[in-house]
């Protein structure tokens, strides 16, 4: 996949690469989705530059690797910490990346994530406290994304049901499909 550097002029879109294909989940499989594919990648390729990112990898976890989760802790700041091992925590360095990742695309609104993802899941991940789903929030790299811009537009792929869904997120974009 190639990644751009908005040289062209197009507006950009980030994309979870787990949804493009890219076999980057914590259990080696992808969640490629075909719709989203079809559209950012085919369709809509002369009017769009996809960046495909996957927080995980890029912080360094390995292809398979353990599960991550969000916990809610005593003091009410979420972690992001191993399943198995709470003592294994990544909350920093996906803060880290996101923010490295808002340098390197400064003009970058556009982000299409995984839903239910510790770390790009928008709205839709459990948080657990004592071992126990306790609510939904956004993953890490999201939430951090969001402090940062608050105004990037954010959707997880659940909600791309059609193609009407997908030009409708990406709003004022002049399309020639």
């Amino acid at each position: 996949m190639n990644i751009k550097n908005n040289k062209t002029g197009k507006k950009q879109v980030a994309i979870s690469a787990c949804l493009l294909g890219e076999r980057v989940r914590y259990d080696a499989r992808d969640k490629r989705h075909e719709l989203i594919c079809r559209m950012f990648i085919r369709q809509l390729k002369n009017q769009l530059d996809v960046v495909p990112f996957c927080p995980e990898t890029a912080i360094g976890l390995g292809v398979p690797r353990d599960k991550i989760e969000l916990v809610r802790q005593k003091d009410q700041s979420i972690r992001v910490l191993g399943v198995e091992n709470h003592t294994w925590d990544v909350t920093e360095a996906l803060q880290s990346y996101a923010r490295a990742f808002l340098k390197q695309y400064p003009n970058l609104k556009y982000f299409i994530v995984k839903s239910r993802s510790p770390s790009c899941g928008y709205k839709t991940t459990p948080v657990f406290l004592n071992a126990m789903e306790e609510s939904l929030d956004s993953g890490m790299f999201v939430q951090t994304l969001l402090q940062i811009k608050p105004d990037l537009k954010m959707i997880n792929e659940s909600e791309l049901l059609t193609e009407q869904d997908c030009l409708e997120f990406l709003g004022n974009i002049d399309f020639e499909c």
